[in-house]
C-alpha cells in the first residue's frame, strides 16, 4: 500500500510540475476561454477575485460538484483539498474535519477547530454532532469555500485551523430545477434530491427543495441483532424566499431534517496473551456482535433571515439564524452480546468483561442563535469592513448508562444529565490599503468577548440517589483578540505573491462525560482556549492560458494545544473493563508547518473537454515539551480528479469521471503509538447525457482498499468496502 501511496504521489507531484490540469476553482457560469483565476470569493467577507485574495483558498463549485455526481457528505469535497483531512469516526455523530494538524477531539464536548459555516452562518457546537456538517447541510449546495490558515480575525472562533463556508443554491428568477435518482446495489439504497425554482414575479421568486434517502442494508453486519450497523433512512425539506429590488436583496430560508444515520461500528482485534484473553480475540472485519447498537438519530431545524443593501455609504450585510439539533446515539459499551460472552469465558477468555448488556445513551439537544451584521465599502485605494457578531448557544445533554444489576449492586445504571451555555459577542473589522498597482495590504480585528457556564450531575437508577463525583459546575469569562495582517504583490498581471500573520483560537469548555468512576485517568472538567499565530507565504497565478497554481508554506505556533485523551478504560483492563471514555486536555505549546500546492487548468482534446485537479500537501507538527507528533495529521494528503465530456450527437455527450485520493504517515492518537492507516482510493463515474437527462453509473472504492478510520489497543472501524450505483438526473 506505501509504494502505491508513493507512486500516487509522485504522479500528482508530475502533475503539479506541468500537466495541463483542469481548474478545482472554478465559477458554474465560466466558459472554456475565462480565466480561472477570476472566480469570485468572499474570503474577506466581501467578493472580489481567487487570484487576489492573501489566503490558502480552494472553491469546489456547482459544476464540479455535479461531476462528482451526488454529493452526501462532505468527506466527498473535501478529501480533495490539501491540508485537509476528514477524521470519519464510521458515524456522522462525532465525525470531524480536521485542518493543518488542528481539530481532533473526536468523542468529546469539544468545539472544532475549523469555522463550519453555512450561509454565512456558523454552524457548530455541541456536544455531540457539531464538528462536522449535517447531511442536510448538503442538499442543493451550490458551492464550497475552504480557507485554509487561522481566519480568526473575520470568521471568529473555532477557526485555528481554517474555515469552510457551504453555500445554498438561492432562489432565482428562472423557472426551474432538477430531480436526482440514486440507487446502490450492494446497500440497496435509493435516494431522491429534488429542487424547484419558482419566480413568482420580477421581484419575487421561492426554491423548494428536499431529499428521501432508504437504505435498509449496509456493510457491517450485526450478527447479534440481525441488521445492519451502517443502514440509514431519512428526510428533509427545505424552503426559501427572496425578494430583490433595486440595491436591496432579502433571503429567508426555512428547513426540518429527520435522520436515522449509522451507528459507531467496530470489530475486536485483541492479540493472544492480552490481559483477559489469553487466547486472544478478532472478529470479521465487517461483523460485530452488539445487543444494543441503535441507530445515530439526528433531527435538525434552522431559520436563516439574511439581506444585502447596496448604497451610496457601500454596502450593509445582515443575516440571522436559529438552529436546533437534536442527536441521540446509543453504543453497546462491553461490545458483546450474552451468548458471545459466555461461549468465550467457556473458552476461558474475556475473563475481565463482567456484563454483557453495559449500553451507554448520549442524547444531545443543541440550540444556537446566530447574528452578524456587517458594512463594507471602498473608496480611493482604500477598503473598508465593520461588524458585530453576536452568538448564543444552549447545550443540554444528557449521558445514560445501563448494567446489568446484581445483588450486590442493585442500580440499572446512571442518569447523568448536563447543561453547557456559551455567550460571545464579537466587533470586528479590517482595513486594506492598494498601495501601487502591484502593491496592497490589508489588516483585520477582532475582539471577543465570551461567557461559558456549565452544570454536571449524577443520578444513580432506579433510587436517583445522587452521586457525588458527576456532580459540578463551572462559569467562566474569557476574551481573545484576533488579528491579521497581509502584504500582496504583483509581479505580473497574472500572479499574486502575497505574506500573511494571522490568529485563530479554539473556544474552551467542559468535559461533559464524565466516564467510569474506575478509570485510570481521571477526566478533567475543563480545558482552557487554544490560540494559534500562523505565518504563511503563498503564490497563485496562470502558468499558462487556463492553467491556475497556487503554493503556500506555513508555519502554526499553538498555545493550550487541545488534544483527545483516553481515560485508559478498556476490556482488557481487569480495573475498568468496558470502552474507554476521550476527553480534552490542554497540553501546552505545538508547533506544526506544511507545504501545499494546487494545480488547475482545462483544455479541448480530441474534440472533448478534458479537466484535470490535482493538490498536494506535506505537513508535520509536534509538542514542544515532549516532541511527540501532532495526532490525526498525515504526512502526505493528495489528490487528483480527472473528467472527460465528448459530444456524440446533437444534444448527446458521454463523459467520464475518475476521483483519486489519498494520504500516508501521521499518528493517531496523543496518547497513542498507533499510525494511521495510509490510503490511496479511487472513485469512478461514467454516463452519458441526453439534452437534460443525465444516467451515470459509478463506483466507489474502486480498488476495493480496506484500511481502518480508527484504531485502538483491542479495537479497529474498517472502511467502506467497494460499492457501485446507478444515478438518473433530470434537469429543467
Amino acid at each position: 500500500m506505501r509504494a502505491r501511496g508513493l507512486l500516487a504521489g509522485a504522479s500528482v507531484l508530475a502533475t503539479l510540475a506541468g500537466t495541463p490540469i483542469h481548474a478545482q476553482v472554478r465559477s458554474a457560469q465560466a466558459t472554456a476561454a475565462t480565466d480561472l483565476g477570476e472566480v469570485v470569493v468572499t474570503a474577506r467577507k466581501r467578493e472580489e477575485r481567487l487570484r487576489d485574495v492573501p489566503v490558502s483558498a480552494s472553491v469546489v463549485n456547482l459544476e464540479d460538484l455535479l461531476a462528482r455526481g451526488d454529493v452526501s457528505d462532505p468527506q466527498t469535497v473535501l478529501n480533495s483539498v490539501p491540508g485537509v483531512k476528514f477524521l470519519d469516526t464510521s458515524s456522522p455523530g462525532n465525525s470531524e474535519i480536521t485542518m493543518r494538524g488542528s481539530g481532533q477531539g473526536r468523542g468529546t464536548s469539544t468545539e472544532a477547530a475549523v469555522g463550519l459555516y453555512r450561509n454565512d452562518v456558523y454552524v457548530g457546537g455541541g456536544v455531540v454532532g457539531g464538528r462536522t456538517f449535517s447531511r442536510l447541510d448538503l442538499l442543493d449546495v451550490e458551492q464550497f469555500q475552504v480557507l485554509r490558515g487561522p481566519q480568526g480575525a473575520l470568521y471568529g472562533r473555532n477557526a485555528v485551523g481554517g474555515a469552510v463556508i457551504i453555500a445554498s443554491a438561492r432562489p432565482k428568477w428562472k423557472a426551474s430545477g432538477f430531480a436526482n435518482l440514486n440507487y446502490q446495489f450492494e446497500s440497496h439504497l435509493k435516494q431522491i434530491q429534488s429542487a424547484i425554482n419558482i419566480p413568482l414575479s420580477d421581484e419575487v421568486a421561492v426554491r423548494l427543495s428536499g431529499e428521501y434517502l432508504d437504505q435498509p442494508k449496509g456493510f457491517f453486519y450485526n450478527a447479534s441483532q440481525d441488521n445492519y450497523i451502517d443502514s440509514q433512512k431519512g428526510y428533509a425539506f427545505r424552503g426559501q424566499l427572496r425578494f430583490k429590488r433595486g440595491g436591496f436583496d432579502a433571503n429567508i430560508l426555512a428547513e426540518d431534517g429527520l435522520y436515522d444515520l449509522p451507528a459507531l461500528r467496530a470489530t475486536f482485534d485483541i492479540p493472544r496473551g492480552s490481559s483477559g484473553f489469553p487466547l486472544g480475540y478478532t472478529t470479521p472485519k465487517y461483523v460485530s456482535y452488539n445487543n444494543t447498537v441503535l441507530p445515530t438519530k439526528q433531527h435538525l431545524q434552522t431559520v436563516i433571515a439574511k439581506f444585502e443593501w447596496v448604497a451610496g455609504f457601500g454596502t450593509l450585510n445582515s443575516v440571522s439564524a436559529y438552529r436546533h439539533r437534536v442527536t441521540r446515539t446509543t453504543n453497546d459499551t462491553d461490545q458483546f452480546d450474552a451468548a458471545t460472552l459466555a461461549r468465550e469465558q467457556a473458552r476461558g477468555n474475556a475473563t475481565t468483561v463482567t456484563d454483557a448488556n453495559a449500553t451507554t445513551n448520549n442524547n444531545d439537544d443543541f440550540e444556537s442563535f446566530f447574528h452578524d451584521t456587517h458594512v463594507s465599502g471602498a473608496q480611493g485605494g482604500i477598503q473598508w469592513l465593520a461588524g458585530i457578531e453576536i452568538l448564543d448557544t444552549d447545550d443540554k445533554f444528557t449521558t445514560l448508562t445501563y448494567r446489568t444489576p446484581t445483588r450486590t449492586n442493585p442500580s440499572i445504571g446512571n442518569y447523568l444529565p448536563g447543561r453547557g451555555r456559551y455567550t460571545s459577542i464579537s466587533p470586528y473589522g479590517s482595513i486594506g490599503y492598494t498601495l501601487s498597482e502591484r502593491l496592497s495590504t490589508e489588516a483585520e480585528v477582532r475582539y471577543s468577548s465570551d461567557q461559558r457556564r456549565r452544570t454536571n450531575a449524577g443520578f444513580t437508577l432506579p433510587t436517583n440517589a445522587p452521586i457525588a463525583a458527576q456532580t459540578s459546575s463551572d462559569r467562566d469569562r474569557y476574551s481573545n483578540l484576533d488579528y491579521a495582517f497581509s502584504l500582496s504583490y504583483r509581479p505580473l498581471s497574472a500572479w499574486t505573491t502575497y505574506v500573511r500573520l494571522a490568529t485563530g483560537y479554539r473556544a474552551g469548555g467542559f468535559n461533559a462525560n464524565q466516564g467510569d468512576l474506575r478509570a485510570p485517568k481521571p477526566v478533567t472538567p475543563t480545558f482552557d482556549p487554544e490560540r494559534g499565530t500562523s505565518l504563511e507565504a503563498g503564490l497563485k497565478g496562470d502558468i499558462a492560458p487556463g492553467l491556475f497554481v497556487t503554493g503556500a508554506a506555513y508555519r502554526t505556533r499553538v498555545r493550550d494545544f487541545q488534544a483527545q485523551v483516553d481515560n485508559g478504560c478498556a476490556v482488557t483492563n481487569p480495573v475498568c473493563p468496558v470502552a474507554s471514555v476521550a476527553f480534552i486536555s490542554n497540553l501546552g505549546a505545538a508547533r506544526v508547518w506544511g507545504l501545499e500546492a494546487t494545480a488547475n487548468g482545462r483544455w479541448r482534446i480530441a474534440g472533448g473537454r478534458l479537466s484535470l485537479n490535482a493538490s498536494l500537501s506535506r505537513q508535520s507538527g509536534e509538542l514542544k515539551l515532549t516532541g511527540h507528533p501532532i495526532p490525526q495529521n498525515p504526512r502526505w494528503v493528495r489528490a487528483a480528479d480527472f473528467n472527460y465530456r465528448h459530444d456524440i450527437a446533437d444534444n448527446v455527450s458521454g463523459f467520464v469521471n475518475l476521483s483519486y485520493s489519498g494520504q500516508s504517515g501521521g499518528l493517531q492518537e496523543i496518547d497513542s503509538a498507533l499510525a494511521l492507516d495510509d490510503r490511496d482510493i479511487l472513485d469512478g463515474r461514467i454516463g452519458v447525457t441526453f439534452g437534460d437527462i443525465e444516467l451515470a453509473a459509478y463506483g466507489n472504492n474502486l480498488g476495493d482498499e480496506s484500511y481502518y478510520v480508527f484504531a485502538s489497543a483491542t479495537q479497529k472501524r474498517w472502511s467502506t468496502p467497494r460499492n457501485y450505483g446507478v444515478q438518473l438526473r433530470v434537469k429543467w
